[in-house]
């Protein structure tokens, strides 16, 4: 009989709800587990619920300094404790219960710790027996992650020094597994043939190749201005501009491009092939989201970080600069700088792409599977 799993997330940006769906197909694929997968916001309280996920996607998006100031406010024992009991209970309904005791997992992985919050509580009442795995979807754990951690047969995280603060935080080393954010298998392959994607996109390979991702949530085109620089600049390199599901944002840089008379600008919109254009560039473009930054190391691209929604996105960028992974690039002014001086001279891509060398190549997803196993195997 298979081993129930159950995949829990929710939607608080999109990062949590992606990772989660990687693990969902991979466990479904290995055909050893039956998985349910839940987004715990819809079954949240209607009108909390709504408002949470609004006032977080407008407050990362719209005012990233407040959100910086509450994230590092309630990076404490007490403040983490309560934000985590708060949002506990803007989760729970008897709809929620219900599809979860019904199931009856297994194990359940949370990628977001609202969920992880969620099950420990119906774990202490004794309502539901189960393992529970948290997967840190960033490169720190807030103390919010941790209010869980006693009902936790595992947290995974992404670094060796992660793991050691959260020893001083009084986290059981035995529980804490550095295997990083496991993504898709497409991201952890050598599927791609470069050549064959050059030809594909009608590419010579001639000139740098930048992956620009510029979507934004909520409708927001923050990344227009930092598009105009590179077009002012008159950088000599093919430039791919990712809008994702923005739509306004897409239209804006469409019109951006055709009245500047920027052929080398080729402006997407959703795409599925992302590991395509991974491949092919010299370096991408991006704001410091968890996920994002994940793939980009796993085909260890060297990137350029540019408007940050403060909390957990600024904690990411001490992590990446400090390895040589990445570098700041905030301000308009030091961006345009940046990206030539990464097309013109190669040596400072050479050094980045030197450090990206060092990561661990073994996949995370593969840990992730066998660390469920083990667990299982001891009950």
């Amino acid at each position: 009989m298979k081993k129930r799993l159950l995949v829990m997330y929710a939607t608080y940006g999109t990062g949590h709800k992606s990772i989660a769906k990687y693990i969902d197909d991979y466990f479904t694929e290995s055909g050893e587990y039956e998985v349910m997968e839940i987004d715990i916001l819809q079954y949240a309280t209607p009108f909390l619920g709504t408002f949470t996920n609004k006032f977080y996607n407008n407050v990362m998006y719209v005012c990233p300094w407040l959100w910086n100031a509450i994230y590092y406010m309630t990076d404490n024992s007490v403040a983490g404790k309560v934000s985590a009991k708060l949002q506990s209970r803007v989760v729970s309904s008897r709809k929620i219960k219900k599809v979860i005791l019904d199931f009856d997992p297994d194990v359940v992985i949370a990628t977001h710790f609202t969920a992880a919050t969620y099950i420990s509580k119906l774990k202490k009442t004794g309502e539901l027996d189960c393992h529970l795995i948290s997967v840190v979807t960033d490169y720190k754990a807030h103390r919010i992650w941790l209010d869980s951690y006693k009902s936790e047969d595992a947290l995974v995280v992404n670094s060796v020094e992660e793991k050691r603060t959260l020893i001083k935080r009084g986290i059981n080393p035995h529980i804490i597994h550095t295997f990083g954010i496991p993504v898709s298998s497409k991201y952890t392959k050598s599927l791609y043939d470069k050549n064959e994607l050059l030809k594909k996109f009608k590419l010579t390979g001639e000139r740098p190749i930048i992956l620009f991702y510029g979507g934004g949530g909520n409708g927001s085109t923050t990344t227009l201005p930092y598009l105009l620089t590179l077009i002012e600049s008159k950088i000599d390199a093919d430039i791919f501009f990712v809008c994702g599901k923005n739509q306004e944002l897409k239209r804006k840089a469409e019109g951006m491009a055709r009245r500047h008379d920027a052929d080398n600008i080729h402006v997407l919109g959703y795409i599925t092939n992302g590991p395509e254009y991974l491949i092919i560039s010299d370096f991408v473009i991006t704001k410091p989201g968890g996920l994002t930054v994940t793939e980009c190391l796993c085909f260890k691209k060297p990137m350029v970080l540019i408007r940050n929604s403060g909390g957990q996105e600024h904690d990411n960028i001490k992590f990446l600069t400090k390895r040589g992974y990445a570098i700041n690039a905030v301000w308009y002014f030091k961006f345009g700088r940046v990206v030539k001086k990464l097309c013109e001279n190669p040596i400072h891509l050479e050094k980045m792409y030197a450090n990206l060398e060092e990561l661990n190549k073994e996949e995370a997803m593969k840990k992730l599977f066998k660390l469920v196993g083990d667990i299982l195997d001891e009950k």
